[in-house]
């Protein structure tokens, strides 16, 4: 399950660059990605599903907070997970919870991963821009292209929420993308299926710089 929710994050992260400024550039100062210059979105998310003999399901909420057209930007996930599993031949039933906080941070060309098991953050520089320099794209094409590579298909635009969406699919995944910015997300994979939507959306606010305060956690730099 943990695997699954790692492919979330990437599928979320990938979607950033599919509708940035066709005029963005490398060395741009700051790296947009969104083609709307602020925002703050509430989501809520559910798990649920049957593997094998085990029985899963989770809720839990999210919180994207982002400015400078998405150069700098902070999403913050709790959720809760209970995993019910029957023994075969004794019947004997065990149930487990576990309880998740996911903080990841992007910062132009950096990416904060916070483990609170740990206590320590983990940065890395965002694999995409090496991809833009290397080939002298833009964030739009870059983006786009690796959509392609990972095996999406961009289907017909819907309306979610009111808002105007381009529609990917790729490996499982289904997501509603608005100027860039994922409003829902919908991932099948191995009988587990996680659903993420946008219950509150606000665009081009004012965004406090508390929000992308990291807990103050020993830093630890990882290769790409």
């Amino acid at each position: 399950m943990r695997n699954t929710f790692k492919y979330l994050s990437l599928a979320l992260l990938i979607s950033a660059f599919a509708s940035c400024d066709k005029d963005d550039s490398p060395d741009d100062e700051n790296i947009k990605r969104f083609n709307v210059e602020s925002g703050i979105i509430s989501y809520s998310s559910s798990v649920s599903g049957n593997v094998s003999s085990s029985i899963t399901t989770g809720s839990g909420t999210q919180q994207l907070y982002f400015k400078k057209w998405g150069a700098l930007e902070l999403t913050n996930e709790e959720r809760t997970e209970t995993v019910v599993t029957t023994i075969p031949i004794t019947g004997q039933v065990i149930t487990k919870t576990n309880k998740i906080h996911n903080t990841t941070k992007i910062d132009n060309e950096t990416i904060y991963t916070v483990d609170y098991e740990m206590n320590k953050i983990y940065t890395r520089q965002d694999p995409l821009i090496e991809f833009m320099r290397l080939n002298n794209y833009d964030a739009l094409e870059a983006g786009k292209k690796m959509l392609i590579a990972q095996g999406a298909k961009q289907l017909d635009n819907e309306e979610y929420e009111g808002y105007d969406c381009e529609v990917w699919t790729f490996l499982g995944t289904k997501q509603w993308v608005y100027k860039g910015v994922t409003l829902k997300i919908v991932i099948t994979l191995a009988g587990i299926t996680i659903r993420t939507e946008a219950t509150e959306i606000k665009f081009n606010v004012s965004v406090n710089d508390r929000y992308f305060e990291l807990p103050d956690f020993e830093t630890i730099p990882m290769n790409n």
